[in-house]
C-alpha cells in the first residue's frame, strides 16, 4: 500500500472477520419486513490495480437487494480514470492526451481507443466474475460516468478552451455520449444477463458551470455561465435516452445549490446532507413522497461509527421529517469521500457496514 495511503482507523476490525461476520448476517433469515429494505452501493472508485479481485469483492459484499458496480481503479494510470471512462463511452467523438488534459477530437485518436479498450476489459472481467457465481439473482448492475456539463468542463478544444466555452461543441459532446450510452448498456447487459442497468451520473462541476464560476484555460477570466435552459435540456435529455433503453439513472452532484428548475432535471439525486440545516432536508421530503428515490453518502471511510448509531441517527431524521417507514425503500446508502484512497481490505469492508448499516435502519423502522 502507497505510504500515502492513511493507516486504517483503529476502530476497524481485522479484514477477514468482519468479512466473515458480514456474510453471516446477510445469511441469516430477514428480520423485518421486505418493503422496508434500505439498499447499500459504493460510489465506484476503488484502490489497487487488480480488477479481477476488486469486482470479485464488490460483487460479494453488494448482493441483491444491494447495488454492485464496475469500480474504477484508477491506481492503474490516466487512461483508467473517470474521465477517460467517460470519454471512452462516447460515440463518434474520441480524445488524445495532451501535457494540457484531454482534446477531444471527430477522428481517430491513440489514448481514446485505449481507454475504450481498457473500459471493456473491465466489463469482460465483469463477466467472468458474474459468469462463476451460482443461482445469485442478477440484480443491479451499475456504471458511473461524467455527466454532459462536467465531462465539457474537463475536456479541452483544438484551440486550448475548455469544450464547455462553446455551445456548439458542448452539445456535440452531449449528443455523443447520449448515443454512446447505448453500446455501454448493452455491454452491461450482457455481461450480467437479467440485470437492471443503473448509471451514477456524476456531475461535480454542475453548480460552477451554472453559475459561470470555471476559469478559462488562462485562468485570468471565467467562462460565461451556461444558460438555465440549456442546462436543463442537456440533463433532460440524458435522462430520456437512458430511460428509453430501459436503464435507470442516479445523479450525484451539489443537489443542494441547484436551482430548483434543474433539480427537477434529476430523477434521482445522490448527495451528502452532512451538516446541512434542517431547512434542506425538508426540500427532499417531496421528492421521497413522490417516491422518485434518494441515494446517501453516510459511511465515512475513515471514521468508524457503528452501523446501529448510524442507522438510528438517520432514522431520527426521517421520522422528524414526518416521512413514513413506508418510504424507506426509496432510500440507498452510500460512502462519503473515496476508497480509492484506503486498499482493498478496509474499502471492503466499508461496503460490509454499509450494508449493516441499511439492515440496521430496516430493523430500527420495523419496531417503530
Amino acid at each position: 500500500m502507497p505510504a500515502s495511503r492513511p493507516a486504517r482507523p483503529a476502530l476497524y476490525l481485522p479484514t477477514d472477520a468482519e468479512m466473515l461476520a458480514a456474510r453471516k448476517d446477510l445469511e441469516s433469515p430477514l428480520t423485518f419486513e421486505e418493503h422496508l429494505t434500505v439498499g447499500a452501493t459504493g460510489l465506484g472508485p476503488w484502490a489497487g490495480s487488480d480488477v479481477l479481485d476488486a469486482v470479485t469483492r464488490v460483487r460479494g459484499e453488494l448482493g441483491n437487494p444491494h447495488i454492485s458496480y464496475l469500480p474504477e481503479l484508477a491506481d492503474r494510470g490516466y487512461l483508467a480514470t473517470l474521465l477517460a471512462r467517460s470519454i471512452a463511452a462516447l460515440e463518434g467523438l474520441s480524445a488524445d492526451g495532451t501535457a494540457a488534459g484531454w482534446r477531444l477530437t471527430g477522428g481517430y485518436a491513440a489514448e481514446g481507443e485505449a481507454a475504450r479498450s481498457l473500459l471493456e476489459s473491465d466489463i469482460n472481467i465483469l463477466a467472468d466474475v458474474v459468469g462463476k457465481e451460482s443461482g445469485a439473482a442478477p440484480g443491479t448492475i451499475k456504471l458511473r460516468l461524467l455527466g454532459p456539463l462536467s465531462l465539457a468542463a474537463s475536456t479541452y478544444l483544438t484551440s486550448g478552451e475548455r469544450v464547455l466555452s462553446d455551445h456548439g461543441a458542448r452539445r456535440d459532446v452531449a449528443e455523443a455520449q447520449r448515443v454512446g450510452f447505448h453500446g455501454v448498456v448493452k455491454l452491461l447487459r450482457q455481461a450480467v444477463p437479467g440485470a437492471q442497468v443503473l448509471v451514477q451520473v456524476e456531475e461535480p462541476l454542475l453548480v460552477e458551470a451554472a453559475a459561470g464560476q470555471l476559469p478559462t484555460s488562462s485562468g485570468y477570466r471565467t467562462l460565461q455561465a451556461v444558460p438555465r435552459h440549456e442546462l436543463v435540456s442537456l440533463l433532460g435529455a440524458l435522462h430520456e435516452e437512458l430511460e428509453g433503453l430501459s436503464a435507470q439513472v442516479v445523479t450525484r452532484t451539489d443537489y443542494v445549490r441547484l436551482h430548483p428548475e434543474v433539480r427537477q432535471a434529476l430523477a434521482i439525486p445522490l448527495l451528502s446532507m452532512a451538516g446541512q440545516p434542517t431547512s434542506a432536508w425538508e426540500a427532499l421530503a417531496p421528492r421521497l413522497e413522490a417516491e422518485r428515490g434518494l441515494y446517501l453518502e453516510v459511511v465515512d471511510p475513515l471514521v468508524r461509527v457503528t452501523a446501529g448509531n448510524l442507522a438510528r441517527g438517520l432514522w431520527r431524521t426521517w421520522s422528524d421529517l414526518g416521512l413514513g417507514k413506508k418510504l424507506l425503500n426509496q432510500l440507498v446508502l452510500t460512502e462519503t469521500g473515496s476508497l480509492a484512497a484506503t486498499d482493498p481490505q478496509r474499502a471492503t469492508t466499508v461496503l460490509g457496514h454499509l450494508t449493516e448499516t441499511a439492515r440496521a435502519l430496516s430493523e430500527i423502522a420495523q419496531d417503530a
